[in-house]
């Protein structure tokens, strides 16, 4: 593997196992709002990717709704996400000690399609303080990924070389990302990411387990 200085890291089916919340919020706001649809643990595997954002429009596809509907769904799902994402939500396992050892390597960062007021909130209450040196997450006045807006904003702001720069992710969106902004990518095939055999070769690596992660990176 050709030697890097900086790492981005999804976060959702990345660095964190928070699908069992996600699910949660979305089944409560359902409820809430009068829907008698709720999402077992397989079917929300489906409904993550691409934010927050679209991942409530999945949620609400069942059923034909006005865009008042929507928003009402929306806002509620991400006030009880807000309230339930540190419930069951953890680094997967062996996660944290690895990126302690990285961070004494590498420039660490993330890149989520997360809201960035969701993302500001799990990422204090999961891992040390200062082991990431920025968390992006999504802004309304910004695209989400895949644009490589972030990858563009990070590379500028902290004067990296696109050639030293692998992306981290679990999913196409990730690796579509790192194609856009034109840095390496990592598909981590232990994350939420559907149908990942159809698009392993577009990755520039895949690691199945965060021991593999730990042997391409170390």
């Amino acid at each position: 593997m050709k030697k890097y200085k900086a790492l981005f890291f999804d976060t959702d089916g990345t660095l964190l196992d928070t699908l069992q919340d996600i699910l949660s919020a979305v089944n409560k706001a359902l409820e809430i709002c009068g829907y008698q649809k709720r999402y077992s643990y397989e079917e929300g595997k489906k409904l993550i990717g691409g934010g927050a954002y679209l991942l409530a429009k999945r949620a609400i596809s069942f059923k034909k709704v006005s865009e008042e509907e929507y928003e009402k769904f929306q806002n509620v799902f991400f006030e009880k996400y807000l309230e339930l994402q540190d419930t069951t939500t953890k680094p997967f396992d062996g996660l944290v000690d690895l990126l302690l050892s990285l961070k004494e390597k590498y420039k660490l960062f993330i890149i989520s399609n997360k809201p960035q007021f969701l993302l500001d909130d799990i990422i204090k209450k999961t891992f040390p303080e200062g082991l990431f040196i920025e968390s992006c997450g999504h802004k309304v006045e910004n695209p989400e990924k895949p644009n490589p807006i972030l990858v563009n904003y990070l590379v500028d702001k902290y004067h990296l070389n696109k050639d030293e720069c692998l992306f981290i992710g679990d999913s196409i969106t990730d690796i579509e990302t790192a194609i856009n902004g034109g840095v390496d990518s990592c598909l981590v095939s232990y994350g939420y990411g559907v149908n990942i055999d159809q698009f392993k070769e577009k990755a520039t690596y895949v690691a199945d387990s965060i021991n593999d992660l730990a042997n391409l990176l170390m």
